[in-house]
């Protein structure tokens, strides 16, 4: 059995994270696995580290590429849909879809595989209909229910802008027209292209922006940190603070400074900062790490996390009942700070009142603030992970059924 695991659209290495234990598991049984990833530097756990060869029963090949717009004024454009969201990485323009789709008929002709599971690739999922079965997975942001108009992204959010209406409609034509040029079916809505034959979707109802709109039920994430324990608030350090952030994120200098300014002491890890940066804001009782912390043994100890609101780092902190500053960057990142604002264990700063002395202001005020805690602790005990292997043996299970 050769199953083909497509990764197109995302930052960060979530996608890859719900890859490796799915596609570890089929290699075990004597499936081969061929990788294709739209950023192959990730690419490092599937690897041999002295030779970067693939590990054995996997294969690595390049994914199709969209040239995602790098300019700083894309994030003020506003995204209520789904559809707004593919918009604004280029997914209307109709000839680079059909390029895209025809490089995506290209992998499938060189890999040939028996079954596709496809994160967050809607041209792999269009180029594989009625060629080869194909399993999508992902977490609740990326896959809204099929079978309707998209709806908000927003939970507190009823209806629709026209505009992300307008946006819907331009997309789905855009993939029919490709559909069509190769005799094709169409589909009828454009959240099918984001669902397989067989879907899975990993997340946690609180922090699923679908959730009021689902018929099936949600699997509980299996590539969640696990293994963490909360602290009592005396326990922890006074003025502990850990600091996680991105490298790219807009305000990670303005983060580093309020912390300074704020006096407060921990550890920090930021993706991708340079070390000669590193080097000038550790110091003062703030180490800088440089390279990614065990949430498990970080998050207890300290007395406030601070990060962009990432799903897994948001989750993590709720775990260790570890109040919250969230600095979200992204509109998946606002709608995964509001939902863990909503029970009382965070404070989300505004995009647009983020500034050195305003965090650090909220940064002393969150230390000392044992209601916040307490209402951390109250949220950490709702957190219900489930049985982490069983989203994947589900998974494992459906690709060998289609493979037949």
């Amino acid at each position: 059995m050769r199953v083909l695991f497509g990764w197109e659209f995302g930052a960060g290495l979530g996608h890859l994270t719900r890859f490796r234990p799915i596609g570890d598991r089929l290699v075990a049984a004597g499936a081969e696995v061929v990788l294709a990833l739209q950023d192959v530097d990730l690419a490092g756990p599937f690897l041999d580290p002295a030779t970067a060869r693939p590990r054995p029963g996997y294969r690595l090949l390049q994914a199709p590429r969209w040239q995602i717009p790098r300019d700083p004024a894309i994030r003020k454009i506003p995204t209520h849909s789904f559809a707004d969201v593919l918009r604004l990485v280029g997914y209307g323009h109709r000839s680079g879809l059909a390029h895209r789709l025809t490089a995506w008929e290209g992998v499938l002709d060189t890999a040939r595989p028996d079954v596709v599971v496809a994160d967050f690739s809607p041209t792999l999922r269009l180029a594989a209909r009625g060629r080869t079965p194909c399993v999508v997975i992902g977490n609740g942001y990326t896959i809204p229910p099929a079978g309707r108009p998209m709806p908000p992204i927003r939970p507190w959010q009823d209806t629709l802008e026209a505009f992300s209406v307008d946006h819907e409609a331009e997309l789905l034509e855009a993939a029919n027209a490709a559909l069509r040029a190769r005799g094709s079916a169409p589909i009828g809505h454009l959240a099918d292209a984001l669902h397989g034959e067989a879907t899975f979707v990993f997340s946690l109802p609180l922090v699923d922006p679908y959730a009021r709109y689902r018929t099936a039920p949600t699997l509980a994430p299996f590539n969640m940190p696990r293994g963490i324990r909360p602290m009592t608030w005396d326990d922890r350090r006074p003025d502990g603070v850990f600091l996680y952030l991105p490298g790219s994120h807009t305000h990670v200098r303005t983060a580093l400074q309020a912390l300074a300014e704020a006096g407060a002491a921990g550890e920090a890890y930021v993706a991708g900062l340079p070390p000669a940066a590193a080097r000038d804001f550790a110091g003062a009782g703030l180490v800088m790490h440089a390279e990614p912390q065990d949430f498990a043994a970080v998050m207890p100890a300290a007395r406030l996390v601070i990060h962009h609101g990432g799903l897994s780092t948001a989750v993590a902190a709720l775990m260790a009942a570890t109040p919250q500053l969230i600095l979200p960057w992204n509109l998946e990142h606002l709608v995964t700070a509001r939902a863990v604002e909503a029970t009382g264990a965070a404070a989300v700063a505004p995009a647009d009142r983020i500034d050195v002395k305003r965090i650090a202001g909220a940064i002393r005020a969150l230390l000392q603030d044992r209601s916040r805690a307490v209402r951390a602790a109250a949220a950490a005990s709702t957190v219900n992970l489930g049985d982490p292997e069983a989203g994947v043996a589900a998974v494992v299970e459906e690709v060998r059924r289609l493979a037949g």
